[in-house]
């Protein structure tokens, strides 16, 4: 399995805090079944130091060779959607997963902010796939999910959270995710691991959770091939969403303005 989304990397967000922290979370994650993990500590996010990607990518060298072999790091980054994120991926301020061309955006955790499917649609002119992460826990996609559908119709990729398939999130982000999975909303199933505790790099669990509703290949497809073509920069082959209840025309337009 490949963990496109986590907080390994020590002392530099609100993951990990320590070395011996993080070698704990690569041995759990190693023994899980996770072969590759990318690296993605928050960006503009207000809470953390924004890494540039040449840091990163130092510290991603310096804990692999902690590690060893067990489990291979890659670069990227977890980047809290803002305004002027094109100009900062165009001036690489921004580390895309493994240095190719798709990237990890998150929203507010209350709110889908207004203008977010234009932003994302200049993202992918600039050359750069949005991969949406955990909108299972995002209170107004949880009230409104037929939302997702509509960045994915547009190109963008969505990432749910593994322990959300479990309920560890709760019951509103496990019906959500659940919801998001039967309608062909999800792409990607990560860890977002942060500590080797209450929030550890467990995988397989998701992934177990996700084939009770689409069956075990859908689900394996959500943690080995998918998240291998993003890590490898290839495009994803995926299915079209399957319509939800349509929304008043009202909310739909606030989301999703006319580009004409």
């Amino acid at each position: 399995m490949i963990d496109i989304h986590s907080h390994i990397l020590p002392e530099l967000d609100d993951g990990s805090r320590s070395l011996a922290e993080s070698l704990e979370m690569a041995r759990i994650a190693a023994e899980d079944g996770i072969t590759h993990m990318v690296a993605t500590p928050h960006m503009f996010n207000g809470l953390s130091h924004n890494p540039e990607p040449a840091e990163i990518i130092e510290r991603v060298e310096a804990l692999q060779d902690a590690i060893g072999d067990a489990l291979k790091l890659l670069p990227g980054n977890e980047v809290h959607i803002a305004h002027d994120l094109v100009e900062k991926v165009r001036d690489d301020e921004v580390t895309r997963i493994n240095r190719k061309n798709y990237m990890l955006i998150e929203f507010p955790s209350m709110s889908v902010p207004v203008g977010a499917d234009e932003l994302f649609y200049r993202l992918q002119m600039a050359g750069t796939t949005p991969i949406l992460v955990h909108p299972e826990r995002n209170s107004e996609i949880q009230r409104q999910p037929a939302v997702v559908a509509g960045f994915i119709d547009r190109g963008t990729r969505v990432q749910v959270t593994a322990m959300s398939l479990t309920g560890d999130f709760g019951a509103r982000a496990r019906l959500c995710v659940e919801r998001l999975l039967r309608h062909n909303c999800v792409h990607v199933v990560a860890t977002d691991t942060h500590r080797a505790g209450r929030r550890p790099p467990v995988l397989s669990a998701g992934r177990d959770a996700a084939a009770a509703i689409v069956g075990e290949d859908a689900a394996r497809k959500l943690v080995e091939e998918n998240p291998r073509a993003i890590v490898e920069g290839e495009p994803l082959q995926v299915s079209a969403p399957i319509e939800f209840n349509v929304p008043p025309a009202s909310l739909l337009s606030r989301f999703f303005p006319s580009r004409h």
